[in-house]
Order: C-alpha cells, then sequence, then structure tokens
C-alpha cells in the first residue's frame, strides 16, 4: 500500500534523519557523516545546524589538562612533543589541526585572541590557561613550572631540581633578599667563578617553588635548611659557611681549573654573614 506524507509525518520524518548516524568509508575507515537535512528542514534549519557546528578552543583546551596544538610538518611541534614524551607526558596531549579542514581558520582566529595576531605553532595550554609558543613552555618546564601538573596528572616525579644539578658542574641555589646568598655569591665572585652561571634564585612567589622546596629537601635530605644550597659535581656541598670553608682550603682548586680555568690562588680573606643573616625558609 502507498504512504501518504502528510505535514505530521514529514516532520518525524526529518525529525528522524536528522538524528540517523549516517556513515561511510573512507579510505578503508568508517567516518561520521553530518545529515544535510536541506530537503526536509529547509534552508534555515541547515543554517542552524551549522552555526551550532563552529568548533571551540574554549571547549577543547578545557577538556584535557594539557593541550598541545600544533600542525603539519612544523618541526618546532614535533621536537615539544617529542620533548615531552621524553619526560613521560603520553603523546595524547597533542592535537593536530589540519590546515586544509574547513574549520581551520575558525579555530586559528580564535586561538589568536590568546596568541595575537601572528603567531607560530605550536601553542600550549595548561589547565584551560594559555601557556605560549615553543620558547616560552620549554623555558616552563625547565624551570620547574609544570612539575607538579605532571605528577597530579600523569604521575611524573618531579625532577627539575635533579636535573640543574646533573647538567652544572657547580651550582647554588638562592633567593631574593638573602644576605647568605650574597656572602657566597661575592666570595665565589672574587675567586673568579662565573657566578652568573653558578646561581639558581628561587622566588618564593612563584606557583614552582612549593614542588622545588619539596625537591630541594629530598635531594638533602634535610626538611629544614638555609639557602643558599650548593653542589658539586652532583654532590652536596652544604650551607653556604661550609662551602666557603672548602673553598678555603682547596677543595674546589681540582674544579676551578678544569672547568671555569682558573689557576689556583693563595686563600682568600674569609668573609663573614651579617649577624642573624641565617634566614631559614620561612614556611617552616
Amino acid at each position: 500500500s502507498s504512504v501518504r506524507w502528510t505535514s505530521s509525518n514529514l516532520a518525524a520524518e526529518s525529525t528522524a534523519m536528522a538524528n540517523m548516524d549516517i556513515r561511510e568509508f573512507i579510505n578503508g575507515k568508517l567516518q561520521a557523516e553530518v545529515c544535510d537535512c536541506d530537503f526536509f528542514a529547509g534552508r534555515e534549519n541547515k543554517e542552524n545546524n551549522d552555526a551550532s557546528a563552529v568548533p571551540s578552543l574554549e571547549a577543547l583546551v578545557k577538556s584535557r589538562a594539557l593541550c598541545v596544538i600544533s600542525i603539519g610538518n612544523c618541526p618546532q611541534c614535533e621536537e615539544l612533543a617529542a620533548f615531552l614524551v621524553s619526560r613521560g607526558v603520553p603523546e595524547t596531549v597533542v592535537v593536530k589541526w589540519d590546515k586544509a579542514a574547513h574549520e581551520y581558520q575558525d579555530l586559528k582566529r580564535q586561538l589568536s585572541a590568546h596568541a595575537g595576531e601572528v603567531f607560530t605553532f605550536p601553542q600550549v595550554f595548561a589547565v584551560g590557561a594559555y601557556q605560549g609558543g615553543f620558547k616560552q613552555v620549554m623555558d616552563k618546564i625547565e624551570s620547574g613550572l609544570f612539575d607538579e601538573l605532571f605528577e597530579k596528572e600523569f604521575e611524573i616525579e618531579p625532577r627539575t631540581v635533579q636535573r640543574i644539578v646533573e647538567k652544572r658542574s657547580m651550582v647554588s641555589f638562592s633567593l631574593p633578599n638573602c644576605p647568605q646568598c650574597d656572602t657566597l655569591y661575592e666570595d665565589l665572585k672574587k675567586r673568579g667563578a662565573p657566578v652568573q652561571d653558578i646561581f639558581v634564585k628561587l622566588d618564593k612567589a612563584r606557583p614552582e617553588y612549593q614542588t622545588m622546596k619539596a625537591q630541594m629537601q629530598r635531594l638533602i635530605g634535610k626538611q629544614q635548611f638555609a639557602f643558599p644550597q650548593t653542589f658539586v659535581r652532583g654532590v652536596y656541598q652544604g650551607d653556604f659557611d661550609e662551602v666557603i670553608a672548602k673553598a678555603e682550603k682547596g677543595e674546589y682548586a681540582d674544579l676551578f681549573s678544569e672547568e671555569f680555568g682558573i689557576a689556583p690562588s693563595s686563600p682568600a680573606p674569609e668573609i663573614l654573614a651579617p649577624p642573624g643573616a641565617v634566614a631559614f625558609d620561612e614556611d617552616f
């Protein structure tokens, strides 16, 4: 028997078609395709569907703890992705945009609201907040800014302090407005040491400070300590006065000669810290 199409069953058919999951095979893969219901619903309905289908950058970056937006044929994108994987971050944090896709220009326009009108890829967001491009993000990772996030989301043990210690033949971790830090700085400077490369200044106001402090505690085996804290060729040297005493005894002569090209010299006069200058970490 024939079916008589009425306004009511036409509307029902239109709704059914709109809800159908119509798929087709492309390059051997089953693809999802949005139904074009012009024939049933008219042009106005299609325009409404298209508007609602506009991709949202905000929804994308808020859907994951770390979002690395990249494109194809992008060496810096590949370098950052490889670097993150080497740190234990899963590859799934990388979202690759296709410049040929119809939504690319709209997504790029949304991204420019964060990165500026002119930018390069990759661009990175963490916990929904914009972090910057390749160089900014690499610097933040190296400074320990992402340590807490990586530990919480990916169960990666924070090792920024350990990496800094391993990379430098001599390193002293210090704080701003720290008299004993200044005392050690001036002592090593008078001995000819490249203090600008030796001292790493932490800051209690920075978000990464707490995790850096916790790493320091584990590394030196102390819950309570005063800055500066010094390492030579990966070995902990103690507080500032211990380091100065070792320098006075010539224990760093080989280090200074081999690493900094400083010839052995007669002992320098002892420099004492101002009375009451020892400033323990106020968090304890």
